[in-house]
């Protein structure tokens, strides 16, 4: 108890951080209740309805190319800030568009342009403040607050307005704003100024009063120095070991947007119909979203406790038993429909069991993990080349996954996914390094990107 209070800040501006996920969410959410509602009230047609949603990805895309260029200049905070306006102009164009197709296409991509940007500096941000004994729950928080977002913008369909809807979801950016406002900065990010004195203020203020933050500032400045010593060129990005850490870092984005999850939230609706629920699409939304929350809620406790690798690999496995579940109804869907009412129960038991999974683990752990294995140096341009492979895999997922099912069919789309899941479990065993409870030294150590004798 004594711990939590002295790292109470820590918590707290971890969630204020956190706080540009759940916009995130409102972002990714809004377009489930309103896709509808546009459909019904402005009649538009399904090409139109597809690229408004399209745009939030392409937008979060090419948004997080712009990371590296401002984040170790005007700092991970500042950046967060320096954004909001223009991500709020983005929710203005939506609230105001009405029938008009171009000014949801444009407000969507401006807000997907801006969101997509805090994928990266959350997780930043949040494992530069937190000690190395809570740096993995701090680090899932992106994530939970991202699912709550999602639930929030689900909730708000019920004002079956996409005005008022684009209105409750469009003031979140400002809360965000005025909360963040009052967090400090990293202190990491402080060091790599030369501005001690104020990284140790710093680092006093997330620590709580009599910690010695000495410690924690020694390695900070070692890991700096280090950085200093060989310049960021090609030769520096082809390193043996940089590239092992990349490869870690792709391969958890490529497990985490192939593991079906597009896929599963495409098909929700058409899998609920299925058990023949007499339950309303929306309700079956908020249902799923109130297990991801639960899911991202048991995932941060556990997290610094079970580990990282071992929670994703976990993840993988119970996604992977799903899949060829949800795999072999569609295929008796198909073949023998006469049996559906003997398995009614299967479709719906496994999309809420593969979503609480991949809420504990997939989810959760690639934004995480992105915010603690880079060195100091290429931090910024790593993790946005990870969030750029990320979105780029949803952005086609999402504008391809519809011909493709009805090309191969859904049992063997979800029987591709699968084979996903069970090969990025093997990819995980043999490459992906644990770090809990280490330090960003000895994190780097691990990987074989700082020599041993360093320490």
């Amino acid at each position: 108890m004594e711990d939590l209070i002295r790292r109470r800040l820590q918590y707290g501006a971890a969630v204020a951080a956190c706080l540009g996920g759940f916009c995130l969410g409102c972002c990714l959410g809004w377009n489930s209740p309103c896709s509808e509602l546009l459909k019904q009230n402005y009649k538009f047609a399904t090409l139109e309805r597809n690229l408004i949603g399209a745009a939030l990805p392409l937008g979060c895309l090419l948004g997080v190319i712009i990371v590296p260029f401002l984040v170790d200049r005007i700092g991970r905070k500042t950046t967060m800030l320096i954004i909001i306006p223009p991500f709020v102009f983005g929710w203005l164009l939506i609230i105001f568009a009405f029938s008009h197709v171009p000014l949801y296409v444009i407000g969507r991509f401006i807000t997907g342009f801006f969101s997509g940007m805090y994928c990266v500096l959350t997780p930043m941000y949040c494992a530069e403040i937190s000690e190395k004994e809570i740096r993995g729950t701090l680090g899932v928080f992106f994530q939970l607050l991202l699912v709550i977002g999602i639930l929030f913008a689900f909730c708000t369909g019920y004002m079956n307005d996409v005005m008022w809807i684009s209105i409750l979801n469009g003031i979140t950016p400002i809360v965000f704003g005025v909360i963040l406002f009052f967090m400090p900065e990293s202190p990491l990010y402080f060091i790599m100024k030369g501005k001690d004195e104020m990284a140790i203020k710093a680092m006093e203020n997330f620590r709580g009063a009599n910690f010695d933050v000495g410690p924690e500032i020694s390695e900070f400045k070692k890991i700096v120095d280090i950085d200093k010593e060989e310049s960021v060129g090609c030769k520096y990005l082809f390193k043996k070991s940089l590239r092992k850490v990349l490869c870690v870092a792709y391969g958890l984005m490529i497990a985490q947007q192939l593991s079906g999850i597009n896929a599963i939230i495409f098909y929700g609706v058409t899998i609920f119909e299925a058990t023949g629920t007499e339950m309303d699409s929306l309700t079956q939304n908020v249902c799923v979203g109130i297990v991801q929350v639960i899911a991202c809620t048991v995932s941060a406790l556990i997290v610094d406790k079970v580990g990282r690798k071992s929670l994703m690999i976990v993840s993988e496995i119970i996604m992977c038993f799903c899949l060829v579940a949800l795999g072999i109804f569609f295929s008796i869907q198909k073949n023998n429909p006469d049996i559906l009412t003997k398995i009614s129960w299967l479709p719906l038991t496994s999309c809420s069991l593969y979503i609480f999974a991949f809420c504990i683990g997939a989810g959760p752990i690639p934004w995480s993990y992105m915010g603690e294995i880079f060195p100091t140096k290429i931090k910024g341009t790593a993790s946005s080349s990870a969030a750029l492979l990320n979105w780029f895999l949803a952005f086609v997922v999402t504008i391809s996954f519809e011909s493709i099912a009805e090309t191969i069919g859904n049992h063997t789309t979800m029987f591709l996914f699968a084979g996903i899941c069970l090969f990025s479990v093997v990819f995980l065993f043999f490459t992906m390094l644990e770090t809990k409870g280490k330090t960003f030294s000895e994190i780097q150590q691990a990987f074989g990107t700082i020599e041993n004798e360093l320490n």
